[in-house]
């Protein structure tokens, strides 16, 4: 049957030749628009190595100094101590944190760098979070080795125990296994000549690979103890998903009084989706990939157009065919059978010049991988995908027209001829 195909094709060159060409520049096109939507929507879909569902953010502000007195001020760590038990007390309420550095979906940004006692020429940048024990349960993080000792998850113990990820951990100690990172240490050389020269840190847990942000890259990322008395820290609350709705709303309402208190005041709560679209729409995310979208679904429209236009005017064109065959016995799947066939041998043999240009702009780096890296993986998968829209709009312009040929009587087929 193939070879019979192959014939066919070949006996029709001249029409198959620029069907052939039309093919092979579509199908590359459609490969490239699939890879920028990738480069976006395949890293947005990559866990960011914490879970900020049913998370909201909790900003306690301070008043200005004018209306504070120092009673208030020496009073200051004991009041945000009691507000903070007041919050993790509060109905719906699963668990309840603090920590200060990077914050998800800002540009609020803190990052160091860190050294293996072995090679002290080898400093690696990474975020950093200082977080109370509890951060860990409330944005659901689950160590690939190690495990949380909230008794010794202090910034005095000595070395001091972190959690680094494992884009950090092998950076740093360049391990096969990221258990084997466990009980390692550590140092900031930027803190030697400093007044508070921490620089000994131990790593008791390695995490999953992190980012900023839904829409970035993995970062290497570090976590480190945080004081207790802090009040100027950020606060992430857990809710149960059952009383996530509208859960803000009410915080507000029954906590505003509560939360005036000493230099406090209750500031802004908002969940961290709510986060997430507003940092979203300000860096312009959402405006490029609406672009992106509008642009290749106007381009996917119009190869839909103009594919499944020459393969529905070359199959009715060849209703004659259809005829005799049906007048030589065949019977109407396998004259369907035979028609698609031959076209999606077509987009076979203009796939093989496709692949070519398509892998050899690969190799010269001219696609976009911002958020992603361009592996062979990513331009297997996107040039998979492309072949199979070119498949079915192939296939939808060959099958309803031929489906109406045959419904024709070969004899009057013939005769219309």
């Amino acid at each position: 049957m193939w070879r019979l195909l192959f014939n066919q094709i070949w006996n029709q060159r001249r029409a198959n030749a620029w069907l052939w060409t039309e093919l092979s520049v579509v199908t590359v096109l459609l490969w490239y628009g699939l890879d920028v939507v990738c480069n976006y929507e395949g890293a947005a879909r990559l866990p960011k190595g914490y879970d900020t569902s049913c998370v909201f953010d909790l900003s306690v502000q301070a008043k200005p100094l004018e209306v504070i007195d120092e009673a208030d001020n020496l009073r200051a760590g004991e009041d945000f101590a009691y507000l903070y038990r007041l919050i993790a007390d509060y109905p719906g309420v699963e668990a309840v944190c603090a920590y200060y550095g990077s914050v998800p979906y800002t540009d609020n940004t803190m990052f160091e760098g860190y050294a293996p006692h072995t090679d002290s020429t080898h400093v690696v940048h990474a975020l950093i979070r200082y977080v109370t024990p509890s951060y860990f349960e409330v944005f659901r993080l689950k160590p690939l080795a190690g495990r949380m000792d909230a008794a010794h998850w202090s910034p005095a113990e000595s070395p001091m125990p972190v959690w680094v990820s494992a884009d950090l951990a092998d950076s740093l100690f360049h391990l096969p296994d990221a258990a084997d990172a466990l009980g390692k240490t550590c140092f900031n050389p930027y803190y030697l000549k400093s007044a508070r020269p921490v620089t000994r840190y131990r790593v008791a847990a390695v995490l999953p690979r992190h980012k900023q942000g839904d829409y970035a890259r993995y970062e290497p990322f570090i976590y480190l103890p945080a004081s207790e008395a802090l009040y100027w820290q950020n606060v992430a609350i857990r809710v149960s998903p059952d009383r996530a709705a509208g859960f803000a709303e009410r915080f507000r309402k029954d906590m505003q009084s509560v939360f005036d208190r000493g230099i406090f005041y209750l500031g802004s709560i908002r969940s961290y989706d709510a986060m997430k679209a507003a940092y979203d729409v300000q860096q312009g995310t959402v405006n490029y990939l609406n672009t992106v979208y509008a642009v290749g679904a106007f381009f996917l429209f119009n190869v839909f157009l103009c594919v499944f236009a020459t393969f529905w005017y070359r199959t009715r064109k060849r209703r004659c065919e259809v005829a005799l065959r049906m007048a030589l016995g065949s019977s109407r799947r396998s004259v369907l059978a035979c028609f698609l066939s031959e076209g999606l041998l077509l987009l076979l043999l203009a796939a093989v010049p496709a692949l070519v240009v398509a892998f050899h702009i690969h190799l010269a780096d001219l696609t976009i991988h911002t958020l992603m890296d361009a592996t062979g993986a990513r331009f297997a998968a996107c040039f998979g995908l492309a072949l199979g829209l070119m498949a079915l709009i192939i296939v939808a312009g060959i099958w309803y027209p031929a489906r109406r040929a045959m419904k024709i009587q070969p004899a009057e087929a013939l005769h219309d001829e």
